[in-house]
Protein backbone atom coordinates (compact mmCIF):
# COMPACT_ATOMS: atom_id res chain seq x y z
CA UNK A 1 0.00 0.00 0.00
CA UNK A 2 2.79 2.48 0.78
CA UNK A 3 4.53 1.73 -2.52
CA UNK A 4 1.27 2.15 -4.44
CA UNK A 5 0.59 5.47 -2.73
CA UNK A 6 4.01 6.87 -3.55
CA UNK A 7 3.68 5.68 -7.16
CA UNK A 8 0.34 7.43 -7.49
CA UNK A 9 1.78 10.63 -6.03
CA UNK A 10 4.67 10.57 -8.51
CA UNK A 11 2.26 10.05 -11.40
CA UNK A 12 0.10 12.96 -10.25
CA UNK A 13 -3.07 10.90 -9.90
CA UNK A 14 -3.10 11.34 -6.12
CA UNK A 15 -2.14 14.53 -4.29
CA UNK A 16 -0.22 14.42 -1.05
CA UNK A 17 -3.14 16.18 0.68
CA UNK A 18 -5.59 13.40 -0.21
CA UNK A 19 -3.56 10.61 1.43
CA UNK A 20 -5.11 8.99 4.50
CA UNK A 21 -3.60 9.97 7.86
CA UNK A 22 -0.58 7.91 8.89
CA UNK A 23 -0.86 5.51 11.81
CA UNK A 24 1.78 3.75 13.90
CA UNK A 25 5.51 4.43 13.84
CA UNK A 26 6.62 7.74 12.21
CA UNK A 27 8.12 7.23 8.74
CA UNK A 28 11.24 9.22 9.64
CA UNK A 29 12.46 6.28 11.73
CA UNK A 30 13.03 4.16 8.61
CA UNK A 31 16.35 5.79 7.67
CA UNK A 32 17.86 5.27 11.13
CA UNK A 33 16.55 1.70 11.13
CA UNK A 34 18.20 0.91 7.79
CA UNK A 35 21.42 2.62 8.85
CA UNK A 36 21.54 0.27 11.82
CA UNK A 37 20.93 -2.80 9.65
CA UNK A 38 23.57 -1.76 7.10
CA UNK A 39 26.08 -1.25 9.91
CA UNK A 40 25.34 -4.72 11.29
CA UNK A 41 25.45 -6.33 7.84
CA UNK A 42 28.78 -4.76 6.95
CA UNK A 43 30.57 -5.34 10.26
CA UNK A 44 29.04 -8.66 11.33
CA UNK A 45 28.92 -7.34 14.90
CA UNK A 46 26.61 -8.81 17.58
CA UNK A 47 23.26 -7.08 18.07
CA UNK A 48 24.27 -5.87 21.53
CA UNK A 49 27.25 -3.99 20.03
CA UNK A 50 25.01 -1.71 17.95
CA UNK A 51 26.07 1.93 18.59
CA UNK A 52 23.60 3.95 20.62
CA UNK A 53 23.38 6.60 17.90
CA UNK A 54 21.66 3.98 15.68
CA UNK A 55 19.05 3.08 18.28
CA UNK A 56 18.54 0.57 21.06
CA UNK A 57 19.64 -2.84 19.86
CA UNK A 58 16.60 -4.62 21.31
CA UNK A 59 14.16 -2.28 19.53
CA UNK A 60 16.03 -2.58 16.22
CA UNK A 61 16.16 -6.37 16.51
CA UNK A 62 12.46 -6.72 17.33
CA UNK A 63 11.54 -4.57 14.36
CA UNK A 64 13.97 -6.45 12.11
CA UNK A 65 12.55 -9.83 13.19
CA UNK A 66 9.00 -8.59 12.50
CA UNK A 67 9.93 -7.33 9.03
CA UNK A 68 11.65 -10.66 8.23
CA UNK A 69 8.58 -12.59 9.36
CA UNK A 70 6.30 -10.46 7.16
CA UNK A 71 8.63 -10.69 4.14
CA UNK A 72 9.12 -6.91 3.87
CA UNK A 73 12.81 -7.10 2.90
CA UNK A 74 12.10 -9.52 0.06
CA UNK A 75 9.32 -7.27 -1.28
CA UNK A 76 11.59 -4.21 -1.12
CA UNK A 77 14.31 -6.21 -2.89
CA UNK A 78 11.89 -7.20 -5.67
CA UNK A 79 10.45 -3.70 -5.92
CA UNK A 80 13.73 -2.09 -7.02
CA UNK A 81 14.52 -4.67 -9.73
CA UNK A 82 14.77 -3.71 -13.40
CA UNK A 83 16.07 -7.01 -14.81
CA UNK A 84 17.56 -7.76 -18.21
CA UNK A 85 16.03 -11.14 -19.04
CA UNK A 86 18.16 -11.89 -22.09
CA UNK A 87 19.89 -14.49 -19.90
CA UNK A 88 19.66 -15.78 -16.35
CA UNK A 89 22.48 -17.47 -14.45
CA UNK A 90 22.39 -19.67 -11.38
CA UNK A 91 24.93 -20.83 -8.82
CA UNK A 92 25.40 -21.27 -5.08
CA UNK A 93 27.91 -20.28 -2.44
CA UNK A 94 28.65 -21.73 1.00
CA UNK A 95 28.58 -19.61 4.15
CA UNK A 96 30.22 -20.96 7.28
CA UNK A 97 27.77 -21.10 10.17
CA UNK A 98 29.16 -19.45 13.31
CA UNK A 99 28.62 -21.13 16.67
CA UNK A 100 26.18 -18.32 17.53
CA UNK A 101 23.83 -19.59 14.81
CA UNK A 102 23.32 -22.97 16.51
CA UNK A 103 20.90 -23.85 19.27
CA UNK A 104 17.56 -22.55 18.00
CA UNK A 105 14.50 -24.61 18.80
CA UNK A 106 13.01 -26.58 15.92
CA UNK A 107 9.64 -24.99 16.61
CA UNK A 108 11.09 -21.49 16.13
CA UNK A 109 11.31 -21.92 12.35
CA UNK A 110 13.48 -23.46 9.60
CA UNK A 111 17.23 -23.12 10.10
CA UNK A 112 18.89 -24.66 6.98
CA UNK A 113 22.20 -25.42 8.67
CA UNK A 114 23.86 -28.64 7.51
CA UNK A 115 26.95 -30.60 8.44
CA UNK A 116 29.61 -30.86 5.71
CA UNK A 117 33.28 -31.84 5.69
CA UNK A 118 34.10 -28.20 6.41
CA UNK A 119 31.79 -28.02 9.42
CA UNK A 120 28.37 -26.41 9.77
CA UNK A 121 27.38 -24.58 6.60
CA UNK A 122 24.50 -22.87 4.85
CA UNK A 123 24.19 -22.53 1.08
CA UNK A 124 22.88 -19.44 -0.66
CA UNK A 125 21.40 -20.34 -4.05
CA UNK A 126 20.96 -17.35 -6.34
CA UNK A 127 19.73 -16.53 -9.82
CA UNK A 128 20.77 -13.30 -11.54
CA UNK A 129 19.96 -11.56 -14.81
CA UNK A 130 22.17 -10.89 -17.84
CA UNK A 131 23.83 -7.93 -16.06
CA UNK A 132 24.66 -9.85 -12.90
CA UNK A 133 21.86 -8.27 -10.84
CA UNK A 134 20.26 -10.68 -8.35
CA UNK A 135 16.68 -11.80 -8.87
CA UNK A 136 15.95 -14.48 -6.28
CA UNK A 137 17.62 -16.20 -3.33
CA UNK A 138 17.02 -19.51 -1.54
CA UNK A 139 18.95 -20.83 1.47
CA UNK A 140 19.45 -24.55 2.13
CA UNK A 141 21.64 -26.71 4.38
CA UNK A 142 25.26 -26.88 3.23
CA UNK A 143 25.10 -30.51 2.09
CA UNK A 144 22.11 -29.94 -0.25
CA UNK A 145 22.94 -30.39 -3.94
CA UNK A 146 22.91 -27.27 -6.10
CA UNK A 147 20.22 -28.62 -8.43
CA UNK A 148 17.51 -29.04 -5.77
CA UNK A 149 16.22 -25.41 -5.63
CA UNK A 150 16.17 -24.94 -9.42
CA UNK A 151 12.34 -25.16 -9.82
CA UNK A 152 11.81 -22.61 -7.05
CA UNK A 153 14.39 -20.19 -8.45
CA UNK A 154 13.50 -20.45 -12.15
CA UNK A 155 9.73 -20.80 -11.92
CA UNK A 156 7.98 -18.11 -13.96
CA UNK A 157 11.10 -16.28 -15.15
CA UNK A 158 10.66 -15.18 -18.80
CA UNK A 159 14.33 -15.50 -19.75
CA UNK A 160 15.68 -16.44 -23.18
CA UNK A 161 18.69 -18.49 -21.99
CA UNK A 162 19.84 -20.29 -18.84
CA UNK A 163 23.55 -20.38 -17.92
CA UNK A 164 24.97 -22.64 -15.23
CA UNK A 165 27.96 -24.86 -14.50
CA UNK A 166 28.22 -28.66 -14.68
CA UNK A 167 26.48 -29.15 -11.35
CA UNK A 168 23.21 -28.32 -13.13
CA UNK A 169 23.76 -30.69 -16.05
CA UNK A 170 20.80 -33.06 -15.88
CA UNK A 171 18.06 -34.07 -18.28
CA UNK A 172 15.38 -32.99 -15.81
CA UNK A 173 16.72 -29.44 -15.53
CA UNK A 174 17.35 -29.22 -19.27
CA UNK A 175 13.82 -30.30 -20.16
CA UNK A 176 12.24 -28.02 -17.55
CA UNK A 177 14.13 -24.93 -18.73
CA UNK A 178 13.43 -25.69 -22.39
CA UNK A 179 9.74 -26.04 -21.52
CA UNK A 180 9.90 -22.43 -20.24
CA UNK A 181 11.33 -21.34 -23.59
CA UNK A 182 14.95 -21.00 -22.47
CA UNK A 183 18.05 -22.03 -24.35
CA UNK A 184 20.21 -24.29 -22.16
CA UNK A 185 23.87 -23.21 -21.94
CA UNK A 186 25.41 -25.74 -19.56
CA UNK A 187 28.65 -27.68 -20.15
CA UNK A 188 28.19 -31.45 -20.22
CA UNK A 189 29.52 -33.73 -17.50
CA UNK A 190 32.28 -36.14 -18.42
CA UNK A 191 29.94 -39.15 -18.05
CA UNK A 192 27.23 -37.82 -20.38
CA UNK A 193 26.86 -40.22 -23.32
CA UNK A 194 25.69 -37.56 -25.74
CA UNK A 195 27.31 -34.22 -24.83
CA UNK A 196 25.23 -31.20 -25.68
CA UNK A 197 26.56 -28.40 -27.87
CA UNK A 198 27.92 -25.49 -25.83
CA UNK A 199 28.05 -21.85 -26.91
CA UNK A 200 31.39 -21.05 -25.26
CA UNK A 201 31.21 -17.36 -26.14
CA UNK A 202 27.92 -16.89 -24.28
CA UNK A 203 29.01 -19.20 -21.45
CA UNK A 204 31.85 -16.78 -20.59
CA UNK A 205 29.25 -14.39 -19.18
CA UNK A 206 28.63 -16.80 -16.28
CA UNK A 207 31.37 -15.09 -14.30
CA UNK A 208 28.84 -12.37 -13.47
CA UNK A 209 27.13 -14.52 -10.85
CA UNK A 210 30.52 -15.28 -9.27
CA UNK A 211 31.10 -11.52 -9.12
CA UNK A 212 27.69 -11.17 -7.46
CA UNK A 213 28.68 -13.51 -4.63
CA UNK A 214 31.98 -11.68 -4.22
CA UNK A 215 30.15 -8.35 -3.81
CA UNK A 216 27.66 -9.85 -1.37
CA UNK A 217 30.35 -11.35 0.84
CA UNK A 218 31.89 -7.95 1.44
CA UNK A 219 29.07 -7.84 4.02
CA UNK A 220 30.46 -9.95 6.85
CA UNK A 221 27.02 -10.95 8.11
CA UNK A 222 26.47 -12.68 4.75
CA UNK A 223 29.95 -14.20 4.43
CA UNK A 224 29.48 -15.86 7.84
CA UNK A 225 26.10 -16.86 9.16
CA UNK A 226 25.45 -15.58 12.68
CA UNK A 227 21.64 -15.76 12.64
CA UNK A 228 19.80 -18.76 14.01
CA UNK A 229 16.74 -18.73 11.72
CA UNK A 230 16.49 -18.76 7.93
CA UNK A 231 14.35 -15.67 7.60
CA UNK A 232 16.73 -13.61 9.76
CA UNK A 233 19.73 -14.64 7.66
CA UNK A 234 17.85 -14.17 4.39
CA UNK A 235 16.85 -10.68 5.52
CA UNK A 236 20.52 -9.63 5.62
CA UNK A 237 21.10 -11.32 2.24
CA UNK A 238 18.36 -9.14 0.72
CA UNK A 239 19.77 -6.03 2.41
CA UNK A 240 23.25 -6.77 1.02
Amino acid sequence: PIHATFSAMRNGSVSSHSCPPCKGRPGGAHRKFFDALLWLARTGAPWRDLPERLGRWSVVYQRYAYWCKKGHFERLFQGVQQPDMEEVMMDSTCCRAHQASAGARKTSGPQAIGLTRGGLNTKIHAVCDALGNPLRFVVTPGQRHDSKPVPELLGGLPAKAFLADKAYDSDTIGQATQAQGMEVIIPSKANRKQPRALDKHRYKARHLIENLFQRMKVFRRVATRYDKLDDRFLGFVHIA
